[in-house]
């Protein structure tokens, strides 16, 4: 087997710009793609990032996450919270579509199952299951209350969820703005 190089006779710049085009165009769309899935196994997660733009006009705060942008609405912001550009955030994934530009990511600081999440990041028999969160209702920026149930007996599920002099729920008000979270047994 022998290879030889050979260039067509009409192969010039014009076609090789456009070759070298094509070749990006298809490496830009494989990156958006890959973003995509990325985010959309991430959906319904807490993601973390970093403010990169705030819109005065609207109030919508742009979030860049570790590998692309994501959009923080008015509607989705708790009330009494202001960001800095350049400040640490962390919300709730709750939307991925696909966009001309690639992904378009909406985060919320307001939806129930934030709260969720982060008692599940905090509380580890939450994550491990034997205690169970029943329901949530919600305020955002003013309070909230958890219902809890022990799938086991002999578990205080209101103690394991506040922790020790409140350091596990403490965390959480922390996190949520000062937000008022009240834990009560589920009947």
């Amino acid at each position: 087997m022998v290879n030889i190089e050979t260039t067509p006779a009409n192969f010039g710049r014009i076609a090789a710009q456009t070759a070298k085009q094509v070749i990006l165009q298809r490496i830009r769309e494989a990156e958006r793609e890959a973003t995509y899935k990325t985010f959309a196994d991430r959906e319904n997660e807490i993601v973390s990032g970093t403010v990169q733009r705030i819109d005065h006009a609207t109030g919508d705060v742009t979030v860049g996450l570790e590998r692309g942008e994501a959009i923080l609405p008015k509607i989705e912001q708790i009330p009494n919270e202001r960001y800095r550009v350049n400040g640490r955030i962390r919300a709730f994934l709750v939307e991925v579509h696909r966009g001309t530009r690639g992904p378009l990511l909406k985060l919320s600081r307001t939806h129930k199952n934030m709260l969720r999440r982060l008692l599940e990041l905090e509380v580890p028999e939450i994550a491990n299951g034997t205690v169970e969160i029943k329901s949530i209702a919600r305020e955002p920026g003013q309070r909230s209350k958890v219902a809890v149930v022990a799938s086991q007996y002999g578990i205080d599920p209101v103690g394991s969820c506040v922790g020790m002099r409140g350091v596990r729920i403490q965390n959480i008000v922390n996190e949520l703005n000062g937000e008022k979270i009240d834990v009560v047994e589920w009947p």
